[in-house]
C-alpha cells in the first residue's frame, strides 16, 4: 500500500475542491495513495467511521466506490455530503440562489446561538438565506433537517458556513478550536442584506467553481454519510471491505467549539442543543459524572498513561485531566471494537494518529492504538511514522514549562482483521 505523508502540506498540489478548511483533516492526495493501492476490488465498500469533513467518502467516489461515512457532529455531516454534490445539482442550487430574497417570511426564534456575535438584524439576514436554502420547508429537529439535505443543499448550508467564519474573523484567535465572543453588545456584528446577499453568492460561486478540481461526475448515492456514533455503528457486522479514517487526538481539541458558528447555524434548537451535542463529541473539554468502571478496563500503556497523568503534581491532573481521558480513552476502545465487528475478514484497516503530551508526560497514541486493536483481532501490518512539526501542542505556551520538545509524530497505522484463533 503506498504510504505519504497525511498531512495537507502543499494545498497547491491537493486533489480537492477548496470548500472549507478543516484543520483536523488529512490530506485527499494521501487518502487517494492509500485507496488506489489498496487492491480493492469495484464493489468494495470503504469506511469512515470518523469521516470529519468527508475526505475519505470524497475520495471514495471519485474513484467509484461505495462508502459509509459516519460522524457525531451534524456539521461534519453536511460538510461531507456537500463534497458529494455531483454537476447534475448545480441546476438546483442556481435555483435556489435566484430565490434569495429580503422579504423571506422567518417566524421569530427564541434561542439563537448566532445572538453571541450577531445583531438582530445580522441573524434574521442569515436565516433568510438559510430559508432559501431550504426551499422554505421548516423542521423541528436538527436530525431530521441534517439527514433530510440533499447534496446540493449541503453545499449551500457549507458556503454559509464559509461565510459566517468570515465574519467572525476578528474573533478567531491563532487557534482555530476556539472561537472568542465580544464582551460588549455594541461590538456585535452588523452586516447589511445586501452586502450579506453578495458575499454569500460569491462563496457559492466558488464552490461550484471549485467542483472542477475533482470531476463531480459520479452515479447518485455512492456515499451514505449519516450523523452517528463510532462507538455505535449502524452497520452489519462483517460487511466492510476497507476502513480508512483518524480518531480525535489525544489533545483535548473540543470540536464541538471548533465548530459552533456552524452548529449555530445548524442547530434547530438553540444553545442547549448545540450544548448537548458538544458534550457527546469524543476527545470533548467536559467531564463525565463517573468513570470508575471505564477506567477500570483500560490497560497496558494506556493504563500506565492515565496513572501516570492522575498521580501528576499539576493542578487538576487527578480531579479533571485524568477524568477527561478516562472518557476519552474508553470512547477509543469502544470505537475499535466496532471498527473489528464491522470489518469482513482479511480487511484491511488503515488509522491515522499522532503522539502528544500530558505536560510533560508522553502520550503514546499510536502505541496504544495497536494495543487495543490487537486485542481485538487486528493484526498490525505496518507502522510508517512522519515528523510533525505543524500539530496543536506548538499552541500552547505554557506547555514550554514542562519540556522544550515541540515535535509530535504522525503514524499511519495499517492493520488486517484476523480470526481470534488464527
Amino acid at each position: 500500500m503506498l504510504i505519504i505523508n497525511p498531512k495537507r502540506i502543499n494545498e497547491k498540489i491537493e486533489v480537492k475542491p477548496y470548500w472549507y478548511n478543516y484543520y483536523a483533516g488529512y490530506s485527499h492526495t494521501f487518502t487517494q495513495n492509500v485507496i488506489e493501492s489498496a487492491g480493492l476490488s469495484q464493489d468494495s465498500v470503504i469506511m469512515d467511521p470518523w469521516n470529519g469533513a468527508g475526505t475519505t467518502t470524497l475520495m471514495s467516489s471519485v474513484n467509484g466506490f461505495r462508502s459509509i461515512g459516519v460522524d457525531l457532529n451534524p456539521v461534519m455531516r453536511v460538510i461531507a455530503n456537500a463534497k458529494q454534490t455531483t454537476k447534475d445539482d448545480i441546476n438546483l442550487v442556481k435555483a435556489r440562489l435566484k430565490g434569495l430574497s429580503s422579504k423571506a417570511d422567518i417566524g421569530p426564534k427564541d434561542s439563537d446561538s448566532l445572538r453571541a456575535w450577531f445583531s438582530e438584524e445580522s441573524i434574521e439576514s442569515i436565516r433568510k438565506i438559510e430559508k432559501s436554502i431550504l426551499g422554505g420547508k421548516d423542521y423541528w429537529s436538527t436530525n431530521e433537517k441534517v439527514h433530510n439535505l440533499t447534496a446540493a443543499e449541503c453545499l449551500m448550508y457549507t458556503a454559509l458556513f464559509n461565510c459566517v467564519r468570515a465574519y467572525l474573523s476578528d474573533f478567531i484567535p491563532s487557534n482555530p478550536t476556539w472561537i472568542k465572543k465580544p464582551k460588549n453588545p455594541d461590538d456585535k456584528i452588523r452586516v447589511p442584506w445586501v452586502q450579506l446577499r453578495d458575499q454569500y453568492v460569491s462563496y457559492v460561486n466558488g464552490m461550484i467553481n471549485g467542483m472542477s478540481v475533482v470531476e463531480h461526475d459520479w452515479p447518485s448515492g455512492l456515499s451514505e454519510i449519516t450523523v452517528g456514533s463510532s462507538g455505535n455503528l449502524s452497520v452489519d457486522s462483517s460487511s466492510i471491505d476497507f476502513v480508512l479514517t483518524s480518531p480525535p487526538y489525544c489533545t483535548r481539541i473540543d470540536y464541538g467549539v471548533a465548530t459552533l458558528p456552524e452548529l449555530s447555524i445548524l442547530c434547530v434548537n438553540g444553545e442547549d442543543e448545540v450544548d448537548k451535542i458538544r458534550r457527546k463529541l469524543m476527545g470533548t473539554t467536559t467531564v463525565p459524572k463517573s468513570i470508575e468502571n471505564k477506567a477500570n478496563s483500560l490497560t497496558g500503556k494506556c493504563h500506565d498513561f492515565l496513572e501516570a497523568v492522575r498521580s501528576h503534581s499539576s493542578k487538576a491532573s487527578k480531579t479533571y485531566y485524568y477524568k477527561n481521558l478516562v472518557q476519552y480513552f474508553y470512547d477509543l476502545m469502544v470505537s475499535l471494537g466496532e471498527i473489528d465487528r464491522v470489518l469482513k475478514v482479511k480487511a484491511k484497516f488503515v488509522c491515522v494518529v499522532q503522539d502528544s503530551y500530558y505536560k510533560d508526560v508522553h502520550c503514546d497514541l499510536p502505541g496504544i492504538v495497536v494495543e487495543m486493536a490487537s486485542s481485538r483481532g487486528l493484526m498490525l501490518l505496518e507502522n510508517v511514522e512522519f515528523e510533525s512539526k505543524r500539530n496543536m501542542a506548538n499552541m500552547n505556551v505554557g506547555a514550554k514549562q514542562y519540556r522544550d520538545k515541540r515535535t509530535a509524530y504522525e503514524n499511519v497505522l495499517i492493520f488486517e482483521k484476523r480470526m481470534m484463533n488464527e
